[in-house]
């Protein structure tokens, strides 16, 4: 029998979703039990990786909103170089 598409929730995905539901705190042992109750078994192993990927994702998100007005800043402009006078002028 084939799975098919659009059949549930995946594994990651809901505990991305008891994540944000119980908040990022939570340990890997009450995200287990959580979602044992709904009959999804997991492993503590899984939930810490998709917990990092979450963080990472977060950090890399706020990176580049950081770096984006460094880039408007204006420049401080110099007058031209002008060559030293040859002769002596009082």
């Amino acid at each position: 029998m084939v799975k098919r598409r659009g059949q549930g929730t995946s594994r990651a995905r809901a505990i991305r979703n008891t994540l944000a539901r119980m908040g990022m705190q939570a340990s890997p042992a009450q995200v287990v039990g959580a979602l044992a109750e709904f009959g999804i078994e997991v492993t503590e192993t899984l939930v810490r990786l998709v917990k990092v990927q979450m963080l990472k994702r977060v950090a890399k998100v706020e990176r580049q909103q950081t770096q984006i007005p460094r880039a408007g800043r204006p420049q401080a402009r110099r007058p031209p170089k002008v060559p030293p006078r040859r002769s002596f002028r009082s």
